[in-house]
């Protein structure tokens, strides 16, 4: 499907047949094209359209380079990380004689964003260069977004395993839900480094071209850009560090809570030994045995095995070992 955009007054406006006038458009975006689409703008702006598996390949030459006078670049771009299925997809950027032609096979909310905050309010829109930096603009606030809701969570689930206080093994936190909790957050946290990371190759590819060269405010756009992708790059590390100790918390306090009920289990069996001894003694079958002939033998031998016990807890108990 074709998309075209046309620039009045700083802001985009939407071409109702884009494919008729494409030459006119001065932000053309293509989402999932068919093949006969894909050879309409290659006709239309001479160059070659980039297929999805060129698009995928993860070397910089790859991503970022000049080709039939035209400046190729790809970002990886999130999509439904509010949901259950995320997206993580290389979305490239085209710009050739003052005119932007973004590639897509997925839907990120943040060009559907600019696309309508474009259409209400001036944002500067003057040209390819100049759309392509409010829409990097507008990614590098939806990272934000999303590595602002990982943290979120991330502080949520560092309560669930440090705060809670259980009075009995097993009283705890279901550390199964908290572990697949701490891997969801671990995903989306790579996949907005991963998308932090190919955004700032293109931004500092722009920051010393000759398209940032010729304008003044667009260079003061791209430096600020440079300086969000930072700092958020470097939030997002920290917060995979504290994400990394989380999980070693969380694989700590499992092995405590095993080794509580296992401690248990080690105490009873210490705690009924002593009566388990006297039993055998009593259960033996020999004839010369005077507690077997005395009448209060049974009662002897039952006492012996309580106080036995309870002599043994009370050790156990006056040692801390319980």
């Amino acid at each position: 499907m074709i998309f075209g955009y046309t620039v009045d007054g700083g802001r985009l406006r939407a071409a109702e047949a884009p494919e008729a006038n494409l030459a006119a458009l001065a932000w053309i975006d293509l989402e999932n094209p068919t093949r006969e689409e894909e050879k309409a703008i290659e006709a239309a702006l001479g160059l070659e359209v980039p297929t999805p598996a060129e698009m995928h390949e993860i070397e910089v030459s790859s991503r970022i380079y000049l080709e039939d006078g035209a400046i190729f670049m790809t970002a990886n771009l999130p999509s439904r990380f509010d949901t259950e299925e995320p997206r993580l997809a290389p979305v490239t950027f085209i710009l050739k004689s003052g005119r932007l032609l973004t590639l897509r096979y997925h839907q990120p909310r943040t060009f559907r964003t600019f696309v309508n905050r474009a259409e209400r309010v001036d944002v500067g829109c003057t040209g390819g260069l100049t759309v392509m930096l409010g829409l990097l603009e507008v990614v590098i606030d939806r990272v934000a977004d999303i590595i602002e809701a990982i943290g979120r969570e991330i502080e949520t689930l560092s309560r669930t395993i440090f705060r809670s206080q259980p009075r009995r093994p097993g009283d705890g936190p279901d550390y199964t839900d908290v572990l697949r909790g701490l891997g969801r957050q671990g995903d989306l946290l790579a996949g907005a480094i991963d998308s932090l990371v190919t955004l700032e190759r293109i931004i500092a590819f722009l920051s010393v071209g000759t398209v940032a060269n010729a304008d003044k405010d667009g260079r003061a756009r791209l430096k600020s850009a440079a300086r969000d992708a930072r700092f958020l790059s470097d939030h997002a590390t920290s917060l995979l560090q504290k994400l990394n100790f989380l999980l070693d918390a969380t694989l700590g306090m499992i092995s405590i809570e095993q080794n509580n009920i296992i401690k248990i289990f080690s105490v009873a069996a210490v705690v009924f030994l002593p009566p388990t001894l006297i039993a055998s003694i009593y259960g033996m079958n020999f004839e010369v045995m005077p507690e077997l002939h005395w009448v209060g033998g049974y009662p002897f031998a039952i006492g012996l095995m309580i106080a036995s016990a309870v002599v043994s807890y009370w050790l156990f108990k006056s040692r801390g070992w319980l």
